[in-house]
């Protein structure tokens, strides 16, 4: 899992939830199985709910620890809601989903960028299942998570107050979760390597295997 502090500014997150609260809000359930959630999401096709996944898309796209870890090809959103009482009970995230165009895309991981403080709702918290056990996040307004979307994953019900978060799904130009982690130690050496040498020929290499590496493993 990758936490993301900051991605959006204070005036992004105030300009997102200025659109969210001018939004229609429909039935979460027509997203998800009605057995499993009770939420509400914003209803897609106004120019500002467009201009809102802009603002998230462009600021998650702005973070190189974002790209280097997700790899993405193309990724999709939604705004939703929990009011109290409302909670989206353990599931998994579907391996397909419409993307751009309403083309089918795999989902390799999933997000969540938080719009809503953690003091202005009680309960609400993010649950992810992980190899090493649970882990419990209540992100602050602007910070966002990132993890496999074949990861068990929950929302405990709202007790107080109203939980907003954007929440979207991502397919990596790589599918393989390793290679991705061979992508991102390279990353991290190759940055280290450069910042601690003036070996111009040591950083090239890096950049040929790098390269090489996704022409041979790279879905586009």
């Amino acid at each position: 899992m990758l936490k993301l502090d900051g991605v959006l500014t204070g005036a992004q997150v105030a300009e997102v939830r200025r659109v969210i609260e001018d939004s229609k809000f429909i039935d979460g359930t027509v997203s998800g199985d009605p057995k499993l959630k009770k939420n509400l999401q914003v209803e897609r096709g106004s120019q500002q709910f467009d201009a809102a996944i802009r603002i998230v898309v462009g600021a998650l796209m702005a973070r190189p620890d974002f790209k280097a870890y997700a790899l993405p090809k193309q990724l999709t959103l939604e705004f939703n809601r929990y009011d109290v009482g409302m909670y989206y009970k353990a599931h998994m995230d579907a391996a397909l989903m419409g993307g751009v165009r309403a083309q089918p895309m795999r989902t390799d991981l999933s997000f969540t960028v938080y719009i809503t403080d953690p003091g202005s709702y009680r309960g609400g918290e993010f649950v992810l299942q992980t190899p090493y056990g649970q882990e419990r996040i209540k992100g602050k307004a602007g910070d966002a998570i990132v993890y496999p979307s074949s990861m068990l994953h929950w929302v405990e019900p709202v007790e107080d107050g109203s939980r907003w978060a954007a929440v979207g799904w991502i397919q990596s130009m790589l599918r393989d979760e390793s290679q991705r982690q061979i992508m991102r130690d390279l990353d991290a050496l190759r940055d280290r390597v450069v910042q601690t040498s003036q070996d111009t020929e040591a950083r090239e290499r890096f950049d040929r295997l790098q390269n090489n590496l996704m022409r041979y493993w790279a879905e586009v």
